[in-house]
């Protein structure tokens, strides 16, 4: 028993001897570790950013400068400013093992979380307002761009420059687009647009210190003297002639509004579709005021539509629809987003012929002409401002003429007399009688149905010879007309005209009705040459 324990001891002694060489090694691997994972002795710095462990340290002062620096290198690589609130915390972990990073590391874990929320972020962007339409640009140098192709379309060598201005009638940050001649000495900046975009990026993610006045394009105004003109010192390529033939002023037609905004990414248009989305041509509805001698079929096509498309577009409005000067309908029209209206001078030579001159015949009729003198041409210099909207000239002023040649005038003796022309004597109504025998005699005009009250014009311009009741024709009117025709109007409710009266073509007569030998409300109509009547039908235009 006493050489078991014997043995025993000896086993004892051995591992134990183990244990310690064992422990010695530890603490000699141990020790250099535990020099760089205490922080104060016994402890370091856990970094969180967002909620999220990005490292640790053992010297909490250099945690600012590599914040700073991640946010920096951000801000380098970031088109714009990012919206993104971050913050870092520091807390203090008592323990004797960890492992830290030094400062290059650490920077370089912030950056990548840093990344991450940029990534989700939402960007400074700007909306582009015109009309009805809307357009999110990813800068200001986008908002430009665009601006710029849509100007240059009709201002080829850039002579005019676009301005931001601020709109002074609006509480919010809301700007306005102007345009003036390149020679104005106009610094183009883009306003403050909100003050408190400083003190966001102090405390933003990927936004560094934000200069607005570095995202805004540069205007240098070189002025020449004439001195160095005349030296030979200035550039004449500069200096543009404040008169002469060219483009004169641009505008854009439409009201432009620029409001900053913070969006994702996802909303941003890229410059080039922005581009096509504002000059292409779109369908638009506009009002067209009917002119004299319109008609639908001549609406339609002058504006490239289909008869059937523009009373699709007007409500109520019919093929049998009779149009008036100045009545208003609506079209559509090919137009960009946003139009462009400019005025041109141009200065060119023609020929030219002066007004015609008449010499009134009061015995004559009007389709009765005699050239009494024939026109020959003049020749003249003259200076017209053009005004075009998207290219397309809208009307032109003259400006400045120098006569060559003076020209001849046309003489043409005219009549003033009206000839006998004849219309339909009322608006409307029903065709329902003809000129022919019926009921076992001839009916001797026409008949139209129509409700009792109803307007009755002269046909043509005359003299009343008579108005009052005519036996079977009722209440009855009677015209004579230059010519010696008459017309005459029967069955009416009332008599607006009295015996010896001068009446205008068109006039009104009298009221439609239901008087004398009739069998329902309407107007009975005839035309009597010679004495005899005559079919209508023959002589109405």
């Amino acid at each position: 028993m006493n050489r078991k324990k014997l043995l025993f001891g000896k086993r004892s002694k051995l591992v134990f001897i183990q244990s310690v060489v064992t422990a010695c090694g530890c603490m000699l691997i141990g020790v250099p570790l535990l020099g760089s994972g205490f922080g104060n002795g016994n402890s370091y710095y856990e970094v969180t950013l967002e909620g999220n462990l990005v490292g640790s340290v053992k010297n909490p002062d250099v945690v600012e400068d590599a914040f700073l620096d991640a946010r920096a290198r951000i801000s380098r690589e970031t088109d714009g400013l990012v919206l993104a609130d971050v913050e870092y915390s520091m807390e203090k972990i008592p323990k004797i093992f960890g492992s830290t990073m030094d400062t290059e590391a650490l920077t370089e874990a912030i950056y990548q979380e840093l990344c991450e929320v940029v990534a989700t972020a939402k960007h400074k962007a700007y909306l582009m307002k015109i009309n009805e339409f809307t357009v999110t640009l990813g800068s200001y140098q986008d908002v430009m761009d665009v601006l710029y192709a849509t100007k240059n379309r009709y201002d080829e060598d850039n002579e005019f420059q676009i301005n931001i201005v601020s709109d002074a009638d609006r509480e919010l940050n809301v700007y306005t687009v102007q345009v003036s001649k390149q020679e104005q000495e106009v610094v183009e900046k883009l306003p403050a647009m909100s003050d408190s975009l400083a003190r966001v990026g102090k405390a933003t993610a990927g936004i560094g210190d934000f200069d607005v006045t570095q995202a805004v394009e540069n205007v240098i105004t070189m002025t020449v003297t004439e001195e160095e003109v005349q030296n030979g010192t200035g550039q004449e390529d500069d200096i543009r002639q404040v008169t002469g033939d060219g483009l004169k002023d641009i505008e854009f037609t439409d009201r432009v509004e620029i409001v900053e905004a913070y969006v994702s990414s996802d909303m941003v248009t890229p410059t080039e579709e922005a581009i096509d989305m504002v000059t292409k041509d779109t369908e638009k509805n506009q009002v067209y005021e009917v002119q004299s001698g319109d008609t639908l079929s001549v609406i339609a096509n002058s504006n490239g539509l289909l008869v059937k498309e523009v009373l699709a577009l007007n409500e109520g409005l019919e093929e049998t629809t009779t149009l008036h000067p100045g009545d208003e309908i609506i079209i559509t029209v090919p137009e960009p987003e946003l139009s462009v209206t400019s005025v041109e001078e141009s200065t060119y030579e023609e020929d030219y012929y002066a007004e015609v001159q008449y010499i009134d015949n009061d015995d004559w009729f009007t389709t009765e002409t005699v050239e009494r003198q024939a026109a020959a041409p003049g020749h003249h210099e003259v200076t017209v401002l053009i005004t075009k909207k998207n290219g397309t000239e809208e009307g032109r002023e003259m400006i400045a003429e120098t006569v060559m040649v003076e020209p001849v005038p046309q003489i043409i003796e005219r009549g003033t007399k009206i000839p006998p022309t004849y219309i339909k004597p009322l608006s409307g109504g029903r065709f329902s009688s003809g000129f022919k025998r019926r009921w076992g005699r001839m009916h001797k005009g026409i008949d139209w149905a129509c409700p009792v009250g109803t307007s009755i014009m002269a046909s043509c311009g005359g003299t009343v010879v008579q108005a009052g009741w005519f036996g079977g024709y009722g209440n009855c009117i009677t015209l004579r007309h230059p010519d010696g025709r008459q017309t005459r109007y029967g069955h009416l409710s009332r008599i607006l005209v009295k015996t010896g009266q001068s009446v205008k073509q068109g006039e009104k007569i009298g009221l439609s009705g239901n008087t004398g030998r009739s069998t329902g409300p309407h107007v009975h109509f005839e035309i009597i040459i010679n004495g005899s009547q005559v079919n209508p039908l023959n002589y109405l235009n």
